[in-house]
């Protein structure tokens, strides 16, 4: 099949029979992705870009792929380049056509001021952290009260799964460094539940008075409390992935992951993990 590019014109005029697969991962979609129109939106859920190999070689991805033009896109067109590549190598009799966003969503909400088909921001990898409509300056740096209260990641019109992993509260914005507890991606963290306050209202914990039990929505105990320590992404959730990252092990050079339990007593464990290392560590180590 053609290898090619297409714009942000060519994605308004696309039918609903074409596929739209999302080169990101599921951290990057939960504060920014597609609205419904053009192409037929496809989420790989992806915690990693190795997964893209493993998602395509599924018998339900190649279902949802044969017999399509397929237009999938990223953050800046990089991530495309290799995918789009590695999807006509392997699928390339089975489709019409593979093409990529040109220049990925930064170029497109550049294109489109008022966002086009896109909801929320693009999550990037530079100092300005994320880009939304109209706000191509990002987000970077701390966050800051809103004029009329609020903060940073309160906006109402934020995409279904950007909250707060903690309180639930709309929130799209990774900071303090919280890593899933299951499967170590990046986890949605407000400022209320990173400083401890009570019920996730934004408002600074007050300091206990000795014997003071903590209240509900904090992190440094009581009943209700928050253990940032411990917060698992949309994705484990939905899995129900319950084994510690720490707990899991690289398989196939390090693109796979497994239990160091092979029982399995120890809850269900994520097929891929972020950490640093790779290959059987705990092995080699003895």
């Amino acid at each position: 099949a053609a290898i090619g590019r297409f714009d942000g014109q060519t994605e308004a005029a696309a039918m609903s029979n074409d596929a739209d697969p999302d080169n990101r991962n599921d951290v990057d979609d939960a504060v920014g992705t597609k609205k419904k129109g053009g192409a037929t939106y496809i989420d790989p859920k992806m915690r990693k870009s190795t997964d893209f190999t493993s998602w395509l070689a599924e018998p339900e991805t190649k279902k949802k792929l044969e017999g399509k033009t397929v237009m999938m896109f990223c953050t800046g067109g990089i991530r495309c380049e290799r995918a789009s590549a590695y999807l006509n190598t392997k699928m390339g009799e089975d489709v019409k056509g593979v093409y990529q966003l040109q220049g990925g969503i930064e170029r497109y909400l550049q294109a489109f001021p008022e966002g086009g088909f896109w909801r929320g921001k693009n999550f990037v990898f530079d100092k300005r952290e994320a880009v939304g409509a109209g706000n191509f300056n990002g987000d970077g740096g701390v966050v800051r009260t809103r004029p009329g209260g609020g903060t940073g990641g309160g906006d109402e019109k934020l995409p279904a799964g950007a909250e707060c992993s903690g309180c639930g509260r709309p929130w799209d914005r990774y900071v303090g460094k919280r890593k899933c507890y299951t499967c170590g991606v990046p986890v949605l963290v407000c400022d209320a539940c990173m400083s401890g306050s009570a019920g996730g209202g934004g408002k600074k914990r007050k300091k206990k008075k000795k014997g003071e039990e903590g209240g509900k929505g904090t992190s440094d105990g009581g009943e209700g409390r928050v253990d940032v320590s411990k917060l698992r992404c949309p994705l484990c959730k939905d899995e129900g992935i319950t084994v510690p990252a720490d707990d899991v092990e690289f398989t196939d050079n390090g693109v796979r992951g497994r239990s160091r339990d092979p029982s399995g007593s120890s809850g269900k464990a994520s097929k891929s993990v972020l950490k640093w290392g790779g290959g059987h560590a705990s092995g080699k180590k003895e």
